[in-house]
């Protein structure tokens, strides 16, 4: 997999910054109804708990996290981003860090924090063995570390939505499926995850297995999973309408005893 400079990557977000938390703060419906619901009852978080959030954008779940009680420090690489979420207040601790730079985040605190989050972001991320590998050493003992991302499998680069249509006997069925050429390559391009956002991102796809790896060779172990897919009486998206089809993979991962 072909990966380009990491202010390459950081580029397309600032870019992007001001164009987002528009559309996050106005409420993105695949991210409230698909993706919070799975990542905060694999949380499970509690009052009081100290939770770093990696790769926040403009902070909206980390401010959801304060308003049930955590002390919560979010980072994100890109300054924009970071700009933006601090403007927004909520009681966070925001800081400029890149998530592929695993001693910067270990500056933040060894053995601090009761739980990670890295949510939507990881298929952001050109690198992730530097997370996985500082997140075993921000952790307290008993501490998870949750993320969500694009499902590998149903939602990368190498899916294609398929819409089949047919009469039968008077009633219109409509069959909807995805096409998968590409998976166990790990692959990256550029692509669109709003229509009309100033610059397409990065996008790094990696198969199941490279993923967890990626946890299991620093101690984790996979906790729950859930597998999220959109609602077929209100799809997020008129194109998203694919039951049985996840398009979000969430997880909890733990330190193995």
């Amino acid at each position: 997999m072909d990966k380009p400079p990491v202010d390459e990557v950081r580029a397309s977000w600032d870019a992007n910054a001001t164009f987002w938390d528009e559309r996050v703060t106005a409420g993105l419906p695949w991210q409230r109804r698909l993706v919070y619901p799975s990542v905060e009852r694999l949380l499970d978080l509690r009052g009081g708990e100290r939770v770093l959030e990696v790769a926040c954008g403009n902070g909206e779940f980390a401010r959801r996290m304060t308003e049930r009680g955590a002390e919560v420090v979010a980072t994100d690489f890109s300054p924009n981003q970071i700009e933006q979420a601090r403007a927004h207040g909520g009681g966070v601790e925001y800081r400029v860090v890149d998530a592929t730079d695993a001693a910067a985040l270990l500056a933040l605190g060894e053995g601090s924090f009761d739980a990670v989050v890295c949510n939507m972001a990881i298929m952001d991320m050109p690198e992730i063995e530097p997370m996985a590998s500082a997140g075993s050493r921000l952790l307290r003992p008993g501490g998870r570390f949750v993320f969500s991302t694009l499902h590998p499998a149903f939602n990368g680069g190498g899916a294609i939505r398929v819409l089949e249509q047919r009469d039968v006997e008077g009633r219109i069925e409509r069959i909807y499926a995805v096409k998968v050429s590409r998976y166990l390559t790990p692959w990256s391009g550029k692509g669109v995850a709003i229509e009309g956002q100033p610059e397409p991102q990065w996008y790094f796809d990696r198969p199941i297995s490279m993923l967890f790896g990626a946890f299991f060779a620093h101690g984790f172990v996979l906790d729950g999973m859930e597998e999220p897919a959109s609602d077929t009486e209100r799809p997020e998206r008129p194109e998203m309408v694919y039951a049985e089809l996840p398009a979000v993979l969430a997880a909890r991962m733990r330190l193995s005893v």
